[in-house]
Order: C-alpha cells, then structure tokens, then sequence
C-alpha cells in the first residue's frame, strides 16, 4: 500500500506544480491536463479551463505529490490540518528555502531559528494554503 500527499488547488495548479520543482528541485513525472481526457469526460468543460491540470505526479525526494486542478467545483477550506515536513542535510539549505518562501510572500508562522531539536527550523503557509515545517536534519 502507498500513500500519497494530494493537494486540490483552486485554478493554480500549474503555479503549484512550478514552484515545487523550483524550490524543491522536485520532478513532474506524470502530468495530464484537461485537454487530454477523452472528449466526451471533456465536452462540458469551458474552453478556458482545457490547459488546467487534471492529474499531476511530482518526484518530490522519496515522495511522490499529487496535484490537480479542482474542475468539479469543490469547496476547498484552507485549514492547518495537513502540511509537509521537508528536512534537509544542512542549515544552509533549510535557511535558503525558508528565505524564497518569505520573498514569495508566505505567511511566516514560526520564524527561522535554531531549535533544541534542530540547527534550524521555520514554519511557513503559501500562498495555495499549504503549509511548510522547513526542517534541519539532526546530526547524531
């Protein structure tokens, strides 16, 4: 059995999908777009919305993201229940990540430290309402 983290984004997916490989170096592996879904799943679908992502895998280190355009109108509630961990090998790195989501405007809601359990940490929520513990592997 796998898990996999599944952000529904409403009409920016794309912007998601280019940030995460930006800042995370992380990979699209898969990618579908509305455009290509049989024409009959698609012949409802406003003109506007053909380039909008349907299903999207990103190769995020060892975890495989999936993102997608809400196409069926859900409400989505940006809430602080889910958010991802991502830990790297050197303070530098963490600290570097940090400062490009503060640039991009994230809301900061732990600012940039060391910790007892960490050389550094941050906590930041994107402008998607995804929300970042920016973490510091221990060193043993």
């Amino acid at each position: 059995m796998q898990q996999n983290p599944y952000f529904l984004i409403t009409n920016n997916a794309e912007k998601l999908r280019i940030r995460l490989e930006e800042l995370f170096n992380a990979n699209t592996v898969y990618i579908q777009r509305i455009k290509d879904r049989p024409l009959e799943a698609r012949k409802d679908v406003d003109e506007r919305d053909l380039e909008k992502i349907d299903q999207c895998v990103i190769l995020f280190g060892d975890v495989k993201l999936m993102i997608a355009d809400d196409t069926e109108g859900l409400p989505i509630t940006k809430g602080n229940n889910v958010s991802l961990c991502v830990t790297f090998e050197n303070v530098e790195d963490t600290k570097r990540i940090y400062d490009k989501f503060v640039e991009l405007g994230s809301e900061i809601l732990l600012p940039f430290a060391p910790k007892f359990y960490t050389e550094g940490y941050g906590y930041v929520k994107d402008e998607f309402g995804i929300a970042y513990h920016l973490f510091t592997k221990r060193k043993n």
